[in-house]
């Protein structure tokens, strides 16, 4: 029996040297973190300021950027209206040639314009078109309601049996 004794006391020795190594090695492990993140709290600082220097760095940059584009679009509205000056003298003296090129520039604003109401007129017939398209679909969920076949209503509007069928299934939901 006592040798169940001291091997069980034994045992309990090795056991609590284990957990006071395993101890060891965790406050080690702590001590390693706390002085790695020591390292990087001193490193952090450094790196705000040179952010901070980057940040102001580009700012001037972009300033220095937004003067140059106003420099070059003064001097390009100077050269613009240098341009016109020397124009006017030119048209001055050549009075035939400007009357000219006045009826050529009255001739293409006409046509841009005539362009443009061309262009108005298109949308307005495809308004109608999308109007009209709609109302006749309408109609073909209306006919259907009232007991028609998809080739009867196909027939009286004058369209094909899938858009029919298309037409009641979508506008029909709609108005379900």
């Amino acid at each position: 029996m006592d040798a169940y004794v001291i091997l069980f006391v034994f045992f309990g020795f090795v056991l609590v040297l284990w957990v006071f190594r395993s101890i060891k090695k965790d406050i080690e492990k702590g001590e390693k973190i706390l002085h790695e993140s020591e390292k990087v709290l001193k490193n952090l600082p450094k790196l705000l300021n040179e952010a901070v220097e980057t940040i102001e760095e580009l700012d001037a940059f972009g300033e220095y950027i937004i003067e140059r584009i106003e420099n070059k679009v003064k001097w390009a509205k100077s050269e613009i209206l240098d341009t016109r000056i020397s124009q006017v003298k030119e048209n001055t003296e050549h009075t035939e040639s400007e009357k000219k090129i006045g009826k050529a520039t009255d001739f293409e604003a006409y046509t841009e314009k005539t362009a443009y109401i061309e262009s108005s007129k298109d949308m307005q017939k495809n308004e109608n078109k999308k109007r009209s398209k709609e109302e006749l679909y309408r109609k073909a969920v209306e006919l259907y309601k009232q007991g028609f076949t998809v080739e009867q209503i196909a027939s009286s509007l004058n369209i094909g049996k899938g858009e029919a069928k298309l037409a009641i299934k979508i506008v029909g939901r709609e108005n379900i």
